[in-house]
């Protein structure tokens, strides 16, 4: 998992780093073959965020499946813990559930 979100950041970084590179081009005036790298270079920084976007919703499932599992390893043990204690106090209460007894 650690090593998904490093991969994350590490273009995101990168997609940053060509955004700029393309856009300090266009300021500088480009001419017809540089429009045309920058359009290649565009197309490329497009589907490689769409391949970023699918990889961070799929870390985001994978982490809501971790933690949905840590609820339900929780809440499994809660429900054990809470019968244990009450079977206890039934068990201490007596048969019908009266300290007294009739």
């Amino acid at each position: 998992m650690q090593w998904l979100d490093k991969m994350v950041n590490k273009l995101k970084a990168e997609l940053e780093r060509q955004l700029n590179a393309v856009t300090d081009l266009k300021i500088n005036g480009p001419d017809g073959r540089l429009l045309a790298a920058n359009a290649r270079t565009l197309v490329s920084l497009e589907r490689t965020l769409e391949r970023l976007s699918k990889l961070e919703c799929e870390r985001a499932a994978q982490k809501a499946a971790v933690r949905e599992k840590k609820v339900a390893k929780y809440d499994q043990g809660a429900r054990v813990t809470l019968q244990r204690r009450l079977d206890k106090l039934a068990a201490a209460k007596g048969p019908k559930g009266g300290a007294g007894g009739s």
